[in-house]
């Protein structure tokens, strides 16, 4: 056991020195290596005592080995002071003279004879009063130090109260378990309860070490939650190797016995490793699901994305306990959320993006350098807890999502951090959807709007004739009392004939924005089918309109609107513009139970069966149009964006029926 004490020795040293130089201007690393190097020496003195058991007297050694253990309490003490003041010097450290009187005075015991008594045998050195005074003080300044700690956590919040849990509390127990091994050992007769403190320090330094120096930031609950995993885990295959080692190997090989073990274990851990992880969650984790499929419903419900950005601000801001989050979009190597900017190329956009997450406690944690330092002062001029970059396969993320301090200044631990990062991934996912709808959308009006140019132009064409011919006469008809009738009375309507025709073609073509506002139905119907009947007349088409619909208001956007109608329209054109005979295409309203319904009816060969299940979805088209399968899903998505519902009607009849059902509004 003497190679383990050296072995401790060594790892605490390390790690005291690996800390330091993890920030040497970080106060709590300071006081963390000074703790280190305070183990480092008892250890190596209880490395000297037990190396030289037999050779030479060995109550100065336990004197020396006590005396350096003695201060222990203090370094942890400033440990303590260091998580709630983050400063090393002298200064406000007026408790820490009390812990230095207390480590003297346990000291000067250890060399007394009270501590060991005069004429105590050198193979087995009696324990006097002092020892066990010793021993008392020793217990008693962790627990005082564990009693400070629980008080310390009411007053403070942050990383502090996370680094005093981490740190202190694991401190004075593992203080609380070496002492608590130093007195069993001689009292019951076992010297490897002394000889295992080793294995408790270098425990407590692996896991320390990793806690204060690494970026991710864990709360008492991830390490609950991860040892209730383990231990279900755990019990789980003991469970099964229990019972596998009590068949008896003369009735079933031992070999059959162990494949069979193995197999099991596998399949039970495919099928039940989610029951045993749902087993474990807690009321965050189950919250946390909430917010997921809160996000994927708003995916499903919104499909403009300025909305989309606003609701899922507010649900990852009630989520964080955040007044504000921001989305801040990526455009030409800067990133802006109207806020704030941040350039990508800068030390701070450099070190966001490489490191894909940031918070100021895990900024704080590592070495300082001109990244991390503009990006925690930025974070810390916009009060920001976290920022998490968007998934990206092209090396700049699209967008990173920012969220202000909590108001209760909780740090986000990592396990937070990895939520965030799952959800951003939806919302990328989401966002690039809504992104590529909106292209398709646009080049669908576009297409629309190039079929309706050459039979617009046509119906343009023959009110500016009438126009030029007024023009004409007007030289020589100028007196005329019934030529000016006509010229007043004209010539507005046909410039307005123009005008609409313009209006409507120029608004099919331009990208739109959804701007929701209460309007008739009736009215942008009326002026839809206008705007298609030269197209209908070219394929000479009968079109018909029937407004039936009372009342006819809807809350919805005027140019997503027209660009439903004038999609089911023109696809009907186009649907009987193959048969031969009367072609007709009829498009009526009517009211509902607090809906008002549009249905556009053509007569033409109907849709083929192969069609109709997949009909709303991308790239679904027959051979009888040109068009490459995205009307029907914008259309269908369009409706959906405004409440409503669209269908392949089954009349009984020849030809093909659409109906869109939307919410009607009260009357205007």
């Amino acid at each position: 056991m003497n190679s383990a004490n050296l072995l401790a020795f060594f790892i605490s040293l390390g790690v005291g020195c690996g800390v330091l130089l993890a920030n040497p201007s970080r106060a709590i690393n300071r006081a963390f290596f000074m703790l280190s190097m305070n183990v480092a020496a008892w250890l190596v003195s209880l490395w000297w005592l037990i190396a030289s058991t037999g050779l030479a007297d060995p109550v100065f050694k336990i004197r020396i080995t006590s005396a350096v253990a003695a201060f222990i309490p203090f370094s942890l003490w400033t440990i303590m002071n260091c998580a709630k003041e983050d400063s090393f010097g002298w200064r406000g450290r007026r408790g820490g003279w009390a812990w230095i009187v207390v480590g003297l005075v346990m000291a000067s015991i250890c060399f007394s004879d009270y501590f060991i008594p005069p004429g105590s045998p050198s193979e087995h050195p009696i324990r006097g009063v002092g020892w066990a005074a010793y021993a008392v003080i020793t217990a008693a300044s962790y627990i005082v130090l564990f009693v400070m700690t629980i008080f310390s956590l009411r007053t403070c919040s942050g990383i502090q109260r996370i680094e005093l849990q981490t740190l202190l509390v694991g401190g004075t127990a593992s203080g609380l378990v070496g002492v608590s091994l130093m007195v069993l050992a001689p009292i019951l007769d076992l010297p490897a309860l002394s000889h295992s403190i080793p294995i408790v320090i270098v425990v407590f330094y692996s896991f320390t070490a990793w806690a204060i120096t690494t970026q991710k930031i864990f709360d008492a609950r991830d390490f609950i939650r991860s040892g209730l995993q383990i231990a279900l885990s755990i019990g789980v295959v003991a469970g099964l190797i229990g019972l596998a080692l009590r068949i008896n190997p003369q009735e079933v090989p031992r070999t059959l016995v162990v494949f069979s073990c193995a197999t099991l274990i596998t399949v039970i851990f495919r099928q039940y490793n989610s029951t045993i992880l749902w087993a474990t969650q807690m009321g965050g984790d189950r919250e946390a699901e909430a917010i997921r499929t809160a996000i994927l419903a708003a995916g499903r419900d919104e499909f403009d994305r300025n909305t989309l950005v606003r609701r899922f601000g507010r649900i990852l801001g009630d989520w964080g306990g955040a007044e504000h989050a921001y989305f801040l979009n990526g455009e030409k190597d800067t990133f802006t959320c109207g806020t704030f900017t941040m350039e990508a190329g800068s030390p701070a956009g450099a070190e966001l993006l490489l490191a894909k997450w940031a918070t100021p406690e895990s900024l704080q944690r590592q070495r300082d350098s001109g990244g991390r330092r503009e990006l925690l002062k930025l974070m810390r001029d916009q009060k920001l807890g976290v920022m998490i970059c968007a998934p990206s396969d092209e090396g700049l993320a699209p967008f990173i999502i920012a969220l202000e301090t909590r108001r209760t200044r909780a740090p986000v631990t990592w396990s937070e951090v990895k939520l965030l990062q799952e959800w951003t991934a939806v919302i990328e996912n989401i966002l690039s959807r809504i992104n590529l709808t909106q292209h398709a959308r646009e080049s669908e009006q576009l297409r629309t709007a190039g079929l309706l140019g050459a039979s617009l132009a046509h119906e343009i064409r023959n009110p500016l004739v009438t126009l030029k011919t007024i023009a004409q006469s007007a030289s020589t008809r100028f007196n005329d009392p019934e030529f000016r009738r006509l010229l007043i009375d004209l010539v507005p309507a046909e410039i307005e004939r123009i005008e609409g025709l313009v209006s409507g073609l120029m608004d099919l073509g331009r990208p739109q924005h959804p701007h929701f506002e209460r309007f008739r139905l009736n009215e942008i119907v009326e002026t839809s089918v206008k705007l298609v009947r030269p197209k209908a007349q070219d394929e000479s088409v009968a079109l018909s309109c029937a407004l039936r619909a009372n009342p006819d208001v809807v809350n919805a956007d005027r140019a997503s609107i027209r660009q439903v109608i004038l999609n089911l329209v023109m696809n009907a054109i186009q649907a009987v513009s193959v048969i031969e005979g009367k072609r007709e295409v009829s498009v009526r309203t009517s009211g509902g139970n607090g809906s008002v319904v549009l249905e556009v009816r053509d007569n033409g060969p109907g849709m083929p069966p192969e069609v109709r299940e997949r009909l709303f979805q991308p790239f679904t088209t027959s051979n009888k149009t040109s068009g490459i399968g995205l009307g029907l899903a914008i259309t269908a998505d369009l409706v959906k964006l405004h409440h409503g519902q669209i269908a392949l009607v089954d009349a009984g009849e020849v030809g093909t029926t659409f109906r869109v059902t939307l919410p009607c509004r009260q009357p205007i």
